[in-house]
């Protein structure tokens, strides 16, 4: 349900023409404007976006490849989360989206997403298991604990 606000400031408050200050952060990208529990969908940071070409284009040179780091980005632990230039094949982005693991939802609907995904890389057959590394027990760890306890 969408609830729309007909309240006519200007007339209510006495401001003249845009003053009134909810409708000054209506007009401003960096501040979203909504209610507690209400989700919006991603803009993919915008403003962050913007940032970064107005200065690359001060500075009169192209956007650097890992230049604009997006919210979800910079608050990624893993960096699973890459944004560039896909046109640009040095890129990482553009070398990601080679990748033969790369995949979108509902492409074959001619949706063109903008979000791509990396398939995880799984062998569940146990013959064809990777050798144990230096920080791999050579035994199951329950195992170990039993031996250590000196049970059966």
């Amino acid at each position: 349900m969408r609830r729309f606000n007909f309240l006519n400031y200007d007339a209510e408050f006495g401001y003249e023409g845009d003053q009134a200050p909810v409708l000054k952060l209506l007009r401003n990208p960096d501040v979203t404007v909504r209610s507690r529990g209400v989700m919006e969908k991603c803009t993919y940071c915008v403003q962050r976006i913007n940032e970064s070409k107005i200065e690359a284009q001060k500075q009169n040179r192209p956007v650097r490849d890992g230049e604009i780091i997006t919210a979800c980005q910079a608050a990624c632990p893993t960096q699973a989360i890459v944004f560039g230039n896909i046109h640009d094949q040095a890129s990482r982005v553009a070398r990601l989206k080679d990748s033969p693991l790369n995949y979108s939802l509902l492409a074959e609907l001619n949706t063109l997403p903008r979000t791509t995904y990396l398939a995880r890389i799984r062998n569940p057959h146990p013959d064809l298991a990777a050798p144990a590394t230096t920080d791999t027990p050579p035994i199951e760890p329950t195992e170990l604990y039993r031996i250590e306890r000196g049970q059966p």
